[in-house]
């Protein structure tokens, strides 16, 4: 995944064309300039661990990390609002929130707060590393798809739910606090427990929305698709051919596309042009590079097939969707 402390791809010296069947440009090696993008990393919260820190919301970690400004982590962060509300952004979408609220982002999503009134409650952030995630074994991460899949990544919770969650993280923030042996484990655990109920109260509700309308509720017994995704993200903008992830994931590609249009409704290229778009996106809107400098980047070798990769998923170009998006964040 793109970082600030990530360099991107050089621009090549001639041109390649897409791979058939891909429809993306073949990675050509070398390095380019950092991306100017706010990102805060594991390390500038000065967690005495390797893969988890857990702080109380309403006090600010390391001064450099600027709520109202937007940026992306390098790590899950996971947070619960106990009191405060106001209005957050990601990934272009705005929305209220409220006290009582979950709040999860992926590594990657682009979000800035502002907070209307004083917030307090507990800021958790883990590495994938501490769920030992990896292509072959998503493991619990691998179930959380909604860590990326939501459109706004919060859950405002009410009553008996809500004082559980509550209850969790304080006795998450206190044990974080104590040098003893065993705390990393109960860390884990108590991170667990936070994000199963959380993925129970997603599919409740989806259970019955899916009751109201007729329609079955979406099976969510699918490892392959769980490794693919976790695959992709660990590997964007890497790895962009289908073949690619199919090796990686020791499947062929026609059986990897299969089970991703039985299990999500899309194929293997699909998940990858989506994923190709939304990174376009964030760096059209949050970062200063030219359009033909995010086109190389993202690993096409040609900015205008870039702009035509755009347009045709986006229904316009790069430029006029950078002007209308960043003219929308300074009136807002």
């Amino acid at each position: 995944m793109i970082t600030a402390n990530e360099a991107a791809a050089s621009r090549p010296e001639s041109r390649v064309t897409p791979s058939a069947g891909d429809g993306v440009g073949r990675p050509h090696g070398g390095r380019a300039p950092l991306a100017p993008v706010a990102n805060y990393a594991f390390q500038d919260y000065g967690s005495e661990t390797r893969h988890f820190h857990v702080y109380p919301y309403d006090k600010t970690a390391d001064p450099r990390n600027l709520r109202h400004v937007p940026h992306r982590h390098d790590f899950y962060q996971v947070i619960w609002l106990r009191e405060g509300s106001g209005e957050l952004e990601c990934d272009l979408r705005r929305a209220r929130f409220r006290a009582d609220s979950l709040f999860f982002f992926a590594p990657g999503r682009m979000h800035s707060w502002r907070h209307e009134v004083a917030t307090r409650g507990v800021m958790a952030g883990i590495t994938p590393e501490y769920f030992n995630v990896d292509a072959n074994h998503p493991g619990l991460l691998g179930r959380m798809t909604f860590l990326h899949d939501l459109d706004m990544p919060m859950l405002p919770m009410e009553g008996r739910d809500a004082r559980d969650m509550d209850e969790l993280f304080q006795r998450m923030l206190e044990e974080a606090s104590r040098a003893e042996a065993g705390r990393d484990d109960i860390v884990r655990a108590l991170m667990t427990i936070v994000l199963a109920k959380a993925r129970r109260h997603l599919l409740c509700g989806q259970a019955d929305d899916a009751s109201k309308s007729g329609v079955a509720p979406e099976n969510h017994s699918r490892p392959l698709a769980q490794r693919f995704r976790v695959a992709l993200e660990q590997n964007f903008p890497r790895l962009l051919k289908v073949s690619d992830y199919a090796a990686l994931l020791q499947v062929s590609r026609s059986h990897l596309n299969e089970d991703l249009r039985r299990h999500t409704g899309r194929t293997a290229s699909d998940h990858i042009h989506d994923r190709l778009l939304l990174e376009a996106k964030r760096l059209l809107v949050y970062s200063s590079f030219t359009v033909s400098e995010i086109a190389y980047q993202l690993q096409f070798q040609d900015p205008s097939y870039f702009g035509r990769f755009f347009r045709q998923r986006a229904g316009e170009s790069p430029g006029a969707f950078r002007a209308r998006e960043q003219a929308l964040l300074l009136t807002g």
